[in-house]
């Protein structure tokens, strides 16, 4: 009988990309993974049981919508899908949890049988906000970390000193495209310049406005934000001003990106420049996908990201909540056809250093090869 991993989501998994490459891998190394996920938004009609590729999806729905239901609402939910996460552990054995995020790893700790080996994989840093914050939030990190055999992380301030105790079980596993996912295909032709941006729209539409200005008076471009996330709806009501801009919802991450960016001339990289999850070493899905699809990248500028960008050649930079300043990035790689064609050839160059199937081993490190 197989070995048997479970995963704590917090997220409904339609799928989530990231958890689900790793629960493929899991499968190639012999395990049976089941997912508990959190059905939490209200336009979902997701099944209560799933199946993708052989991994199991269990959903528990407790509506708690972002952006919209108040904290106690959205307490009440958490609080439901825990009881339901801490009662099926109990009903149903299995040989190691997976937690996901630091809100997973929370309920991981409290709801597992107490021998019941726990890894948690953090895919952002979470410290943000005023210094009461950042200070609660690094003691619950270490509270989840010291609980947990291994930790994977994807931010480098995990190896900072405020986690040194906890510094010799963390594997670094970066969200590198899958090959299988995101193919380079060649740009398919277009008698516009079309700007995308292809992912989790958060609840800031400050660089979006200011992109979508930046480009109102331009006939020949255009401007696609696929993706949903609580920023959605805001984003399309703004784009209603804006007869060039297009908010198309939701894609399928596993099957929808190669075509994405075979329509997309620039990707526009532009995010919150004080979120400690894009500061330093950090990098992002987008970032990479850019590169391994060879689609040049309009990038902010203050991050470590931007520098990345400047100094391999991949695009430009500015100050995305600067109107002028994209407009001018955006002039420059639409008519400077030949920039615009070594910024791509310089990505693709890149390319073969953001493999996901190299990157993903690093899980053999955590969970014995299980294979008979």
């Amino acid at each position: 009988m197989k070995k048997q991993i479970f995963e704590i989501l917090t997220n409904a998994f339609t799928p989530d990309v990231r958890v689900y490459k790793e629960a493929l891998y899991m499968k190639e190394l012999g395990y049976d993974v089941t997912i508990l996920a959190w059905d939490r938004e209200p336009e979902a009609e997701l099944p209560a049981q799933d199946s993708y590729n052989g991994v199991n999806v269990v959903r528990f729905r407790f509506v708690s919508a972002a952006g919209r239901d108040s904290k106690l609402k959205k307490l009440l939910a958490y609080w439901k899908y825990f009881r339901c996460c801490k009662k099926y552990l109990k009903t149903h054995p299995c040989d190691y949890l997976h937690c996901n995020d630091n809100s997973g790893g929370i309920i991981g700790c409290f709801a597992k049988p107490r021998k019941l080996p726990m890894v948690i994989d953090m895919h952002e840093f979470f410290e943000e906000g005023g210094r009461l914050r950042r200070f609660v939030m690094r003691k619950i990190n270490l509270f989840i970390f010291k609980r947990c055999i291994a930790g994977l992380y994807e931010n480098a301030a995990y190896l900072e000193e405020p986690y040194k105790s906890v510094r010799d079980k963390l594997y670094p596993l970066r969200n590198y495209p899958d090959s299988g996912m995101v193919q380079c295909l060649p740009k398919s032709e277009s008698d516009v310049f079309r700007i995308g941006f292809h992912g989790w729209v958060r609840p800031r539409t400050v660089e979006f406005e200011a992109l979508f200005r930046a480009v109102k008076d331009m006939p020949d471009v255009r401007v696609d934000i696929n993706g949903g996330g609580p920023g959605t709806p805001d984003v399309r009501e703004i784009a209603k001003d804006y007869p060039n801009v297009f908010v198309n919802g939701p894609f399928d991450g596993t099957s929808a990106l190669s075509g994405l960016y075979e329509k997309t001339d620039l990707l526009f990289c532009g995010y919150d420049p004080d979120d400690p999850n894009y500061q330093g070493d950090a990098e992002i899905v987008k970032f990479y996908e850019g590169i391994v699809t060879g689609t040049p990248m309009l990038m902010t500028e203050s991050l470590g990201m931007g520098q990345k960008v400047r100094d391999n050649g991949w695009g430009l930079t500015c100050d995305t909540r600067d109107t002028e300043q994209i407009r001018k990035a955006v002039l420059t790689l639409k008519d400077d056809k030949a920039f615009w064609k070594q910024c791509a050839e310089n990505e693709l160059k890149s390319a073969p250093n953001y493999r996901w199937e190299e990157a993903v081993k690093i899980l053999g490190s955590i969970y014995p090869d299980n294979r008979k």
